[in-house]
């Protein structure tokens, strides 16, 4: 039973680690309405993440200015693929979910 136990937890601990919800990041560059970003967090082991490419910025975040490079922003990841984000309601064709590659930045730190 204690086998199972450990399974179990060892099992949660895995998925739980491969679903991104929300993370403090530093901006690399910014592109037009899109960043890219360093996440702060590490993986296990004192491993980096690699940079994330094109985050979307939503348009609150630059009420007090554009974002610039070493700004501190909150980057949500989106429940499903924004790889067909548009206008109008669709349907993701990839299954992909929690995805760090479905970032938006939803806000600065302040200074």
């Amino acid at each position: 039973m204690a086998n199972d136990t450990a399974f179990f937890k060892k099992l949660m601990e895995t998925v739980g680690a491969n679903i991104f919800v929300g993370a403090p990041a530093k901006v690399i560059t910014v592109n037009g309405n899109k960043a890219d970003l360093k996440p702060l967090f590490k993986k296990e082991k004192n491993e980096e993440y690699s940079i994330i490419s094109d985050a979307y910025i939503l348009d609150h975040v630059e009420v007090k200015g554009p974002l610039a490079v070493g700004d501190i922003v909150y980057v949500n990841f989106a429940d499903r693929s924004l790889d067909y984000l548009a206008k109008e309601p669709f349907d993701p064709v990839h299954t992909r979910r929690h995805s760090i590659n479905d970032a938006v930045i939803v806000g600065r730190f302040k200074k």
